[in-house]
């Protein structure tokens, strides 16, 4: 029997091992490859009402224990919502909570402890009241309003000058300057025995705003956008004045430069334009970093703009060796060629360029080089300026060819309006007018925790409460998972999110695109119907493409605040006139109940936009003359054309309403990329 015994032991002890090796093989495979739960997203699903929160509540607990640290995190915050708005939870489920939540509810839990009889650390709240980034999402507004009860729990907690402070923050992201204003005035004094209706603002600045220096922001903010302008720039002006350099051992520069920057955004507003420039001038040489050195400068620039020339010119040579990017300023410098052009000013266009050309980032020089290879072209210099350009090269050897190179390698990137430079550039030259790598799987890496987090939104058809959850999380997203995301987006339809977040991962520096992602920018939805109506009505399908992304980047049921309505934006007379032009020519009759067209219905929409824009095209014979009638009205762009002899791409630059100037370069532009990358 013994020796029996112990056989069937090792035979026991066999299986017991291969049993032991096979359930550590399945451990490690799922430490490696994320466990699957969708409890998070069926929460989501549920309605809310009452009857259905129990369900949803256990759905989110379930999901506090999924192996998806982004799905515990958004469980947690759905769980934090939940409980602020009365809904009860065990107390395992709030410490879960709490040691789960991200962003503003782990700040928040940071600030309020789990037991309800422990103290709240004044400055750590009021720091995340004041200082903490905010917006006007439900979260939070949730994550605030919590902390704000449970401190009030506490009796006389905040003082009425911060709890002033804090209704003005939270006013501020409202847009409710006035309200924040007269919670901002708890500051002001009563002097002497003076009645309670004179009370004034101290002269020195509180030692409050210096602990909590946004709030100096929301004050500025408060006065610039009411009517209260001049009192709030003499109490900045004043505040700084008598502000001293040092405070506590600390350097009072960041708060001197809050109310300089402020004060001068206050006169700007009120239309004191050289007080405005000197406090903005100021603030340049105490602005913290490069970002507020460029945004001086850009306020700097932009009052000149709305000067005269000389003053433009003047700051365009005495601030651009002081900015950090070109980029910063494209609005400003669209704006200044445009002046430029329309007063054939080739002189200051030239003195812009050498003015530009060195700074750093591209910026707008590729339209500037583009302009004055035009010039150049159709005999518009003098030979005093064609000289001032040999100096650019300290050669003889320049023509209309060097500043088209220019134009086209300054250009090289998606954004408008270098793409459209880009494009005129290109066919000049014969050049790409874009290149591309051939997909490969680099980008198909392993799926990451926050790229399976971000795809069960698809696979549990809860892709429309997906977007909030891309935005939390895409500034740290990689390309791959960027381009993971847009890929699922287009195929849920959502075109337009698609091509964001598309726009994101392409537009980032030494990024090597490939097609798929430039066919993420730029889908073919509905491709059969747009085909046909483009081969309809004569008109290029990538041209049409190109004009459906500008006006309404593929959404249906989109309505402008002007009232253009659906995928090509027809406004309701044009729709009617149009529509019964097709009927009158024997074409369908898209009149429906009491005479009303449904331009939401993409094939109607689709049908009299090409049919408008073909009857446009009819009276101009030129598509950027053809286009801009198509935004801007064809009366408006007959006049622009009567009134100047420049060929149909300069007249474009010379348009007086920037939303039609721009339209004129996009659609084109946008076109483009369409023929190049599928026709």
């Amino acid at each position: 029997m013994f020796p029996v015994l112990i056989m069937q032991t090792g035979h026991f002890s066999r299986v017991f091992f291969i049993a032991f090796l096979f359930l550590f093989a399945v451990s490690c495979a799922s430490q490696q490859t994320p466990v699957y739960n969708n409890d998070f997203y069926l929460g989501l699903l549920i309605g809310s009402d009452p009857e259905n929160r129990p369900e949803k509540i256990r759905l989110f607990e379930n999901a506090l224990l999924s192996e998806n640290v982004y799905t515990r995190q958004a469980a947690a915050e759905q769980l934090a919502i939940l409980m602020t708005q009365g809904n009860e939870l065990s107390s395992k489920t709030v410490t879960l909570v709490r040691r789960e939540a991200s962003h503003w509810w782990r700040a928040a839990f940071d600030v309020v402890p789990q037991n309800s009889n422990a103290p709240v650390n004044k400055k750590n709240a009021l720091s995340f009241l004041l200082e903490y980034d905010q917006d006007s999402s439900l979260s939070c507004g949730e994550a605030r309003a919590f902390v704000i009860n449970e401190c009030n729990k506490r009796s006389d907690f905040f003082s009425r000058e911060e709890y002033a402070a804090i209704e003005a923050r939270y006013a501020i992201t409202r847009l409710s300057y006035n309200e924040a204003l007269r919670s901002f005035r708890a500051f002001m004094e009563t002097p002497g025995e003076s009645v309670a209706a004179n009370r004034v603002w101290p002269q020195v600045i509180p030692q409050f705003f210096i602990n909590y220096p946004n709030s100096i922001n929301d004050l500025g903010r408060a006065f610039q956008y009411t009517s209260t302008g001049a009192e709030g720039l003499n109490l900045f002006i004043q505040w700084e004045a008598n502000l001293p350099s040092v405070v506590d051992g600390s350097s009072t520069d960041e708060i001197r430069y809050r109310l300089v920057f402020f004060a001068a955004r206050i006169a700007r507003r009120t239309g004191q334009g050289n007080l405005a420039a000197f406090l903005f001038d100021k603030a340049l040489f105490l602005a913290p970093d490069s970002e507020q050195i460029d945004a001086c400068i850009w306020y700097l620039l932009d009052l000149a703009l709305a000067s005269n020339l000389s003053v433009t010119m003047e700051r365009l040579e005495k601030y651009c060796p002081y900015l950090q990017s070109l980029n910063y300023i494209n609005d400003l410098m669209e704006r200044h060629l445009h002046n430029l052009t329309a007063s054939n000013d080739w002189a200051n266009i030239i003195k812009t360029f050498g003015i530009i050309k060195d700074a750093k980032g591209n910026g707008l020089k590729s339209g500037f080089a583009w302009v004055i290879a035009r010039a150049i072209q159709e005999g518009y210099l003098s030979p005093q300026q064609r000289q001032t350009l040999s100096q650019f090269f300290n050669s003889e050897l320049y023509d209309m060819f060097s500043f088209l190179r220019i134009a086209y390698n300054t250009s090289d990137t998606f954004l408008m309006p270098a793409l459209y430079y880009r494009r005129q550039s290109a066919a000049a030259l014969k050049l790409p007018f874009f290149s591309f790598e051939e997909d490969s799987s680099d980008l198909e890496d392993a799926i990451s925790p926050l790229l399976d987090f971000i795809l069960g939104f698809f696979k549990n058809e809860a892709a429309e409460f997906c977007v909030p959850y891309i935005r939390a999380h895409e500034e740290r997203m990689s390309a791959g998972e960027l381009r993971a995301a847009a890929d699922a987006l287009e195929k849920a339809g959502n075109y337009f999110q698609s091509m964001r977040l598309a726009a994101l991962y392409v537009n980032r520096e030494n990024y090597k695109k490939t097609r798929r992602d430039i066919e993420l920018m730029f889908p073919r939805p509905h491709l059969e119907l747009i085909e046909t109506r483009a081969l309809q009505f004569n008109i290029a399908p990538s041209l049409l493409y190109g004009l459906i992304r500008t006006e309404s980047a593929f959404q249906g049921a989109v309505v402008s605040s002007a009232g253009a309505v659906g995928f090509m934006q027809l406004m309701p007379d044009t729709a009617r006139d149009m529509a019964d032009r097709i009927r009158r020519s024997g074409g369908p009759n898209f009149f429906g109940a009491d005479n009303v067209i449904d331009s939401t219905d993409i094939d109607t929409n689709v049908y009299i936009g090409a049919y408008y824009y073909s009857y446009l095209f009819d009276r101009f014979n030129n598509d950027q003359l053809a286009l801009m009638s198509y935004n801007g009205g064809m009366t408006r762009v007959q006049r622009w054309r009567n009134a100047s002899a420049l060929p149909a791409d300069l007249l474009v630059e010379t348009v007086t309403i920037y939303e039609t100037r721009d339209f004129g370069r996009r659609v084109p532009a946008m076109g483009s990329v369409y023929q190049e990358l599928y026709y």
